[in-house]
């Protein structure tokens, strides 16, 4: 059991490490690739409206603050009441945990934990109101990619570009549906006759169980779906200020078209809190829409640096939390 616990240990840390070292690899990538063009980003920083920069940072924080009020409703659906200060001052330090510290402790993890541990909350069902929110989100991506669509952002990419979303938007689809309803589609059966999918198979029913368990529960997933839809408004608004602050108008229906392939990009767990994922797509993509490639870089990494400020003020609380807790024992 000891040696069983050793190695389940080893890998986690050396799964930490590899998030770590393509992190680091991915933002070497993007120096790299735009070296030429780092001579410019002092100046742009320079010139930087600083007013559309503070209204980002104000859009970028209320984007993430709407999180609670998402969670709250899912957990509503199970008459689980907790203080909306707490689910937000919880949502912050998950972010300092997805983001900052290369453990196997997630974000989600933390919040499933935390409300354990103060309220009572079932681990399981507060697991399940995360996983729904995360779907959620995703969802609302999706609905928000479709309108950007219906004013032809495709037109603006180049034909490799358009080729790939042809082949990876579909394929999205259709693994959505197929974990809204898996049963249908027997997954069942061929996760038992294919060997490399079993590991799969335990998150796929767990996440339909989540749907099982709210499916007479529409009100509250309907709110949740709201908050998700305003909660990305919030990002697009605060993108749409970073670009003004460096002078880039391309318009405010663009990033609803470059957000949510960002994020689903920046999702894919192979990096520390989607670092170097987020802003070499935010680059391409900005560059896609005729966009300078000194200016594309300089927006990229002023949202690295709103991403590294979130997850400090999350670990700030999360400091203060544990000396409030500790002097309360004392």
């Amino acid at each position: 059991m000891i040696d069983k616990n050793k190695k389940d240990s080893l890998k986690k840390i050396l799964k930490a490490l590899l998030r770590i070292l393509i992190s680091f690899g991915l933002l070497a990538v993007l120096i790299l690739i735009n070296y030429r063009h780092l001579e410019h980003v002092p100046e742009l920083l320079k010139n930087l409206n600083i007013l559309f920069l503070f209204l980002s940072i104000i859009f970028y924080f209320l984007s993430i603050i709407f999180e609670a009020p998402r969670w709250r409703s899912l957990l509503k659906a199970h008459n689980i009441h907790i203080p909306l200060a707490y689910l937000l001052n919880s949502v912050l330090i998950g972010g300092f945990y997805n983001t900052l510290l290369p453990t196997s402790v997630g974000g989600d993890a933390y919040r499933g934990i935390d409300l354990h541990k103060k309220f009572k909350v079932s681990i399981h069902e507060n697991i399940l109101s995360l996983l729904l929110g995360r779907f959620l989100g995703i969802i609302s991506g999706i609905v928000f990619l479709l309108v950007s669509f219906s004013f032809k952002m495709y037109q603006h990419l180049s034909r490799p570009f358009t080729l790939g979303l042809i082949i990876f938007f579909p394929v999205i689809i259709f693994l959505v549906i197929l974990l809204v309803i898996p049963k249908k589609f027997k997954l069942d059966v061929l996760f038992g006759k294919i060997k490399f999918l079993r590991r799969f198979k335990k998150s796929v029913f767990e996440f339909s169980e989540v749907l099982d368990s709210y499916k007479r529960k529409g009100k509250y997933v309907f709110i949740s779906f709201l908050y998700s839809v305003l909660s990305n408004l919030l990002s697009f608004t605060s993108f749409y200020f970073i670009g003004l602050a460096l002078k880039i108008n391309l318009g405010f229906i663009p990033y609803m078209f470059i957000i949510p392939v960002t994020w689903a990009i920046s999702n894919i767990p192979i990096t520390l809190g989607g670092f170097g994922l987020r802003e070499n797509t935010l680059v391409i993509l900005l560059k896609e829409f005729g966009v300078r490639s000194s200016s594309a870089l300089t927006f990229s990494l002023i949202v690295l640096v709103f991403n590294i400020l979130m997850a400090i003020i999350g670990g700030i609380m999360l400091i203060i939390r544990n000396f409030i807790f500790k002097n309360k024992k004392l």
